[in-house]
């Protein structure tokens, strides 16, 4: 065998599931399924360089923002699974849209491999000031005398479902706008052309503090450490209403399970030091740790929840 023939079998013959025993020996690349400038893309940056710190080399962000984050998650689950292609990703593309959308071109168990939780966006519930309404109580009952005449805006999935569910829950007949992205929505919602809106803490707390928009409760089962004031959807009356925009770090299906722990045990390791907490709770986000176990659980009861959940409140996005 030639030389030339010998380096190419040797290269076909290359276990590529398999980091080298170096690894991280060059850049990481880590995909996130949004564009660049929102919430999710802050935090993944922010964990990016503290991840790249600890492992010792860079941890680049590749932006593939995109059909409701089906182009990086389909980017992220074709990518070679040898360590250097991670994928930074919301709980959307792991358990909603794959509920919501048929004819996805991934699965989200079979093409990822769960390495760490990193927490949650909470949402907030928020009105237009002008709207003679001040709690959740009081929103549902005006609604109830207005059938058809409060209006909310969604832009994504994720904004889809709370508001459906909202609406299921409650009983309530409010009309759905649908918007390109969130400034046009809070526009619209601070200019009194929409009733109310879900909207995460990264793009809502600045409007809630500047007396743009009123916020009603959180969205999550529990109380946001940074409105401890403001209550729950389940304190108001709405029983197991529990939607949050998590976030975790995965890697394609086959990666070796020294990336696993070595990626694992970094991203902890940064969530966990209180520097980055502060940094991270500046962007409205709730560290929620927790290891390649703790992930895959998770995962599997959120996309089961989901299941049941827009089953029950008739969602589907074509």
């Amino acid at each position: 065998m030639t030389r030339a023939l010998l380096i190419l079998a040797l290269a076909l013959a290359w276990p590529w599931g398999q980091a080298s025993a170096q690894y991280p020996d060059r850049p990481i690349t880590m995909i996130v399924p949004l564009a660049a400038g929102g919430g999710t893309d802050g935090v993944a940056r922010i964990l990016a360089e503290q991840i790249g710190q600890r492992v010792g080399q860079a941890v680049v962000i590749d932006n593939r923002g995109g059909a409701n984050g089906v182009i990086g998650a389909q980017a992220a689950a074709r990518a070679r699974p040898d360590g250097y292609t991670l994928f930074m990703t919301t709980g959307s593309t792991q358990t909603i849209t794959p509920v919501l959308m048929r004819n996805l071109p991934y699965d989200p168990v079979r093409d990822f491999t769960p390495i760490a939780r990193i927490g949650v966006f909470p949402l907030i519930l928020a009105t237009n000031p002008e709207l003679p309404a001040r709690s959740v109580q009081e929103l549902v009952a005006l609604a109830r005398t207005r059938p058809g005449g409060l209006t909310y805006g969604q832009w994504s999935p994720l904004y889809i479902a709370a508001g459906r569910t909202f609406a299921m829950q409650t009983g309530v007949d409010i009309l759905e706008v649908p918007y390109r992205g969130s400034p046009p929505t809070m526009s619209d919602v601070i200019a009194g052309r929409l009733s109310m809106v879900f909207v995460d803490m990264t793009v809502g707390l600045p409007l809630v503090r500047a007396g743009s928009l009123r916020p009603l409760a959180v969205t999550t089962a529990r109380r946001s450490p940074m409105v401890p004031d403001l209550p729950t959807m389940q304190e108001s009356g709405i029983a197991d209403y529990d939607i949050s925009a998590w976030m975790a770090l995965y890697g394609p299906t086959g990666i070796p399970q020294e990336v696993v722990d070595r990626m694992g045990a970094a991203t902890l390791d940064a969530l966990a030091s209180p520097a980055v907490v502060g940094r991270l709770a500046e962007l409205g986000f709730d560290v929620m740790p927790g290891d390649a176990a703790t992930l895959a659980t998770h995962a599997a009861q959120e996309l089961a929840r989901w299941r049941a959940l827009v089953a029950a409140a008739n969602i589907t996005i074509e």
